[in-house]
């Protein structure tokens, strides 16, 4: 099909720079994710932040987070380049920028590099080595040039990576479990009866993401394991594990009843402990939604579009069914994507992969692609293309839960629309 030609397979896209746009209209394009960045600062309780970049960049932040000082003493201050500092450098300017909040009582600093410095091959490692000796706050770095991360997702997973240095080793608590990437303030969803089941046990949990404190990051080290359950988060607990060796599981991409099962009992061995039937009802259902899967989905041909957070851990999990996938949209590659991505290609799925950021534009190729059903997304007029939406909603589920919702989801679309891998559906595949 003429109108992918330009996109790279799977097995060719190693990083975010190797997904090129669906279609040229790009527009409205995507967050920046300076703005992520600075966002997941302010919602850390005694976190500071310094943003480095253009006068563009400090304005833009300030719409979104318009007061310099925090309601618990911290400091976002912003770092507006001068002509001279483009072109030599603003070392030293940073390093006295840093004393001054160190001064003013910061207890940690976020350095936030824009697109300027990572261009201009600014070293914010060197500097923050070379000033950290005159510092009472721990000062951290994360660099976000938006040519090399085109969206919003590298804001939110770097910023959290970044936090990795400024924790402080502990000695382990054995029931101290981490739950990296879900907040302890969140009540929009649901509290996976995992969790709920481990405090019953008497293991305390430890929430990091975004609505946390300063404090709880720094004492995280002591955690026994770290619980994975946001993209978000992943590298993080992979940073931890390697500079504190504290392990970890990633409950985020286990869809299947089989990985889930693997999850559940390699948790309950670490702690020492059973399972006793607490998830039988959850696991019933999702083993039944699965056998009903196999039956109906085989020889399915789909496309994932926007609002799929995990697009190549579904389309492993749909291949067990038989599922085809045509064409992928990837809103970010993420360290453990290169992992997912062999898993899918070992299947012998090679599909395009794609970035689709703009509805409008973007649908016409999907039309003449014309799959059976999509998996996210689509302009609120398209009515041809069967699509299972709200995918979003499934961020923050994990477990058998995960499972029943996806695939009832899945069901509710089949179902009502009559599409069967047999050749039967009305709108019908066409080739690539």
């Amino acid at each position: 099909m003429k109108e992918l030609e330009h996109l790279k397979k799977l097995s060719g896209v190693k990083s975010g720079t190797g997904i090129k746009f669906l279609s040229p209209a790009v527009s409205p394009g995507c967050h920046c994710p300076m703005r992520m960045a600075a966002l997941t600062a302010k919602n850390i309780e005694g976190l500071s932040s310094l943003l480095v970049g253009m006068p563009e960049c400090t304005t833009h932040v300030r719409l979104f987070n318009p007061k310099p000082d925090g309601n618990h003493g911290e400091m976002h201050w912003l770092y507006v380049l001068d002509a001279n500092e483009v072109v030599f450098g603003c070392r030293d300017g940073l390093m006295d920028a840093l004393k001054v909040m160190d001064r003013e009582g910061a207890k940690a600093i976020l350095l936030i590099a824009t697109c300027v410095p990572e261009l201009t091959g600014e070293d914010m490692e060197a500097i923050i080595h070379e000033v950290q000796p005159e510092l009472s706050a721990s000062v951290s770095h994360v660099m976000l040039g938006q040519f090399k991360n085109f969206s919003y997702p590298p804001g939110y997973w770097k910023t959290m990576e970044a936090l990795v240095a400024l924790m402080n080793g502990q000695q382990t608590n054995p029931l101290q479990v981490n739950v990296l990437g879900r907040s302890p303030k969140e009540d929009h969803i649901p509290m996976p009866s995992l969790l709920s089941e481990l405090e019953s046990k008497g293991l305390t949990l430890r929430y990091l993401a975004p609505g946390t404190s300063l404090e709880e990051i720094q004492k995280a080290p002591d955690a026994a394991l770290n619980l994975v359950v946001s993209p978000y988060a992943q590298p993080m607990s992979v940073r931890m594990e390697q500079e504190f060796g504290v392990p970890y599981i990633s409950l985020h991409t286990a869809f299947s009843v089989k990985d889930i099962d693997q999850a559940y009992e390699e948790i309950a061995e670490r702690f020492g402990f059973t399972w006793n039937g607490e998830f039988a009802k959850e696991r019933e259902k999702a083993i039944a939604l699965e056998q009903q899967a196999a039956e109906t989905l085989r020889g399915i041909k789909y496309v994932c579009a926007s609002g799929v957070s995990l697009p190549l851990v579904l389309a492993a999990y749909l291949d067990g069914f038989g599922m085809e996938p045509l064409l992928i949209h990837m809103e970010e590659f993420y360290p453990e994507d290169k992992k997912h991505s062999k898993a899918l290609i070992a299947m012998g799925q090679n599909p395009p992969v794609c970035r689709m950021v703009n509805e409008e534009s973007d649908v016409l190729v999907l039309q003449k692609l014309a799959p059976d059903i999509c998996f996210g997304n689509l302009p609120p007029g398209e009515k041809t293309i069967p699509r299972v939406e709200d995918m979003m909603h499934l961020y923050g589920i994990i477990g058998y839960s995960l499972t029943e919702k996806l695939l009832l989801q899945t069901f509710q679309v089949t179902d009502k629309t009559g599409i069967t891998g047999k050749g039967e559906n009305k709108y019908g595949t066409a080739s690539i």
